[in-house]
């Protein structure tokens, strides 16, 4: 090969260095120009796979509504302090609860037709919310020998009786409440409001711990339906033979369903009850 061959050759491998060496530096300013942001997001795009979101959780169901088998408008006609009332299957209750909103009406000794006397009314005092949210809302109701009012009550004193009927029904113009049946037990004459101080839960407990464990016989319980402090009761209260003792029978409530047409709405919490000296009024 001659001189000036080689020289060509020698001239033309630099060349080709320089051209490559000028090519890198060019991609090397293209990658430092590069915005930070931009290499993040694609070694993010890249480490983490793309999750799909996760499907929102189905609704839960709403209870069915229910035709309210009673007429609270010719109730409520007859005396307006009518707000709820109570069936119970298999007895004669069934019968409108009433309350007086100013305490001023013994319904004890006061008839719907606001007459004086015997059999009186099925009521609640004023100091009981009419949503029945209360922890214990007490029902009263004279235990008549006819076995109306809370009379039909002592068929619970009869054990296999009370394991076949365990259920309480509540309506009211905008919702039908159904109660389980809990306790069948003869109590004292203790004022339930002023015994236990309900708005705490210790006096809740307290509450459910007597009625467990204090009181005469007949005293049954079906613990499928054990109440907690957070459950909202009623117990219905009547007199015995015995003057000095109550019948009480418990429910712990259950379903809720709203009235066809209406929407069920929650109300207010009852006012504390003023502490006094007195003791069940039925």
């Amino acid at each position: 090969m001659g001189k000036y061959k080689k020289i060509e050759l020698i001239i033309l491998s630099v060349l080709i260095v320089v051209l490559s060496g000028a090519v890198g530096y060019k991609v090397f300013l293209a990658k430092k120009d590069e915005p930070v942001q931009d290499k993040e997001v694609k070694k993010v795009s890249e480490e983490q796979p793309v999750t799909q979101p996760e499907p929102e959780p189905e609704p839960e169901p709403q209870p069915e509504p229910i035709e309210i088998p009673v007429n609270f408008d010719e109730l409520k006609a007859q005396n307006p302090d009518v707000y709820a009332y109570i069936e119970i299957p298999g007895t004669q209750v069934s019968y409108p609860i009433l309350q007086s909103a100013d305490g001023s009406v013994d319904y004890l000794n006061t008839t719907l037709q606001r007459t004086a006397g015997l059999p009186g009314s099925i009521y609640t005092e004023n100091i009981s919310s009419q949503e029945f949210t209360d922890f214990n809302t007490v029902i009263y109701g004279h235990n008549m020998k006819d076995g109306s009012m809370f009379g039909s009550l002592h068929s619970f004193d009869n054990e296999q009786f009370f394991r076949e009927h365990s259920e309480i029904n509540v309506y009211m113009p905008d919702k039908a409440i159904k109660y389980h049946i809990y306790a069948a037990r003869w109590f004292d004459d203790r004022y339930i409001p002023v015994s236990y101080p309900l708005e705490t839960p210790e006096g809740r407990n307290q509450f459910l711990s007597d009625v467990r464990n204090i009181g005469l016989s007949p005293a049954y319980f079906n613990d499928e339906y054990m109440p907690t402090e957070q459950d909202c009761l009623i117990t219905l209260s009547t007199c015995t033979s015995n003057p000095t003792n109550r019948l009480f029978i418990i429910g712990v409530r259950g379903e809720t369903r709203p009235a066809a047409g209406a929407a069920g709405t929650e109300g207010e919490a009852a006012a504390e009850p003023e502490a006094a000296e007195r003791k069940s009024p039925s």
